[in-house]
């Protein structure tokens, strides 16, 4: 029997348009008559994927509850106040800062626990990626001085395209720049710089200990490198057709499904609705 399903946000949940197929949410519903919740898993700030779950009426979502921030923080669904979180150092966010300006050909995400994003020489390509479901202020401050006492849940580094020359950067980057941090790639253009020890397969297991729910009865499904994590802590690993990053190579089963098609639906038909039902 499966008790909960976790699912990435773009590129899983989400389609091209940064919408909820239809799909998406009958299956939602259907897991919820066989007793299975739904949790969001994603990158991004608790206020940002609630508004992309808007289209999800309030009651599929209720009692559930939402990794963000690669497991940094964890929600409950309807309070914006995280249960727990992890920040990164200010020195370190603030060395990072600076690494990524003398790079000059990145664009840089820093996100505040709070869920506000900063972001520093934003091309127009990811402009245009990030309207219409994610807020950023832009900022050319020279330094994180003026973030010196607000808590940094993580920072990110961009190159629209660019996962080949954002590996790059991440293998050459000073050893000592990278200590303290856990790096992934995600999205095909983000490198990404969480806390030591943070990834969505630890936010996972963090969230069925509270829940008391045993991981073999949990299922995650993504699409990108930061979701290995997640993919193999789960009693069931699921990838989307659409996957990247060898996560193919962690994932127990392959959908057919894109994120455009509802990969959901698929998880409910093939993995969940027969265990559930037998």
């Amino acid at each position: 029997m499966y008790r909960l399903v976790a699912s990435d946000m773009d590129e899983t949940f989400l389609d091209s348009g940064h919408e909820v197929p239809e799909t998406n949410i009958e299956a939602i519903r259907e897991l919820r008559k066989l007793g299975c919740l739904f949790v969001p898993a994603s990158g991004r700030a608790y206020g940002s994927v609630m508004e992309s779950l808007h289209a999800i009426p309030p009651e599929l979502l209720e009692g559930s509850y939402l990794i963000s921030y690669n497991g940094g923080c964890l929600n409950r669904i309807g309070d914006a106040e995280p249960l727990s979180y992890h920040t990164l150092p200010h020195q370190k966010a603030e060395a990072l800062y600076v690494y990524g300006i003398k790079l000059g050909c990145v664009s840089m995400h820093v996100y505040e626990v709070s869920g506000k994003v900063w972001g520093w020489n934003l091309q127009p390509e990811e402009v245009d990626y990030l309207a219409g479901h994610m807020d950023i202020e832009p900022t050319d401050a020279a330094s994180l001085d003026f973030l010196e006492d607000v808590p940094i849940a993580k920072m990110l580094y961009c190159i629209p395209d660019g996962t080949e020359e954002l590996q790059r950067i991440e293998r050459e980057m000073p050893v000592e720049l990278k200590q303290g941090t856990s790096t992934t790639f995600s999205s095909g253009r983000y490198l990404e710089f969480n806390p030591e020890g943070v990834d969505k397969g630890q936010g996972l297991r963090n969230l069925a200990n509270l829940l008391h729910i045993d991981l073999a009865e949990t299922i995650a499904v993504g699409d990108a490198a930061n979701d290995a994590g997640m993919v193999d802590a789960a009693g069931v690993g699921v990838c989307v057709a659409n996957a990247r990053d060898g996560l193919d190579r962690v994932a127990d089963y392959r959908a057919a499904s894109t994120n455009d098609d509802g990969v959901i639906k698929e998880i409910l038909e093939k993995i969940v609705r027969p265990a559930n039902e037998a």
